[in-house]
């Protein structure tokens, strides 16, 4: 169960990565309207941070297979809620963003509930 956790640590953090990288191209690109979004896409296709994002995403994909060749998909899929837990608490660091009391009680109860269906893992 221990490398099962630490597979799913890992492909949390290689999603939150990919958050934040694409957060920080779009920032420097602006915002999208929807629907002038092909004027924008040269601009979101060239950025960095964005294609960053994207490999970020694809190589947590290749270990997201991994683990569910491990584990049971009921109790592996919470698991992955783990990065709305440090998308939540790096936001207000790392760009600025806002962190009410409410959301802080929303991000608790998150991981309670990921606390809770983490102690029923039965894998292989």
């Amino acid at each position: 169960m221990l490398k099962n956790m630490l597979l799913i640590l890992l492909t949390v953090c290689l999603n939150t990565a990919g958050q934040f990288l694409m957060k920080a191209g779009i920032n420097r690109i602006g915002k999208i309207d929807i629907s002038r979004f092909i004027e924008f896409l040269p601009k979101v296709v060239a950025s960095p941070f964005i294609i960053g994002g994207f490999v970020s995403y694809a190589m947590s994909a290749v270990l997201w297979i991994v683990i569910l060749s491990r584990a049971e998909l009921s109790w592996a899929f919470p698991m992955v809620s783990l990065s709305y837990v440090i998308t939540a608490l790096l936001s207000p660091v790392l760009l600025g963003e806002t962190f009410s009391i409410l959301r802080f009680v929303g991000v608790l109860v998150i991981c309670a509930g990921v606390f809770i269906v983490g102690r029923t893992f039965s894998g292989p």
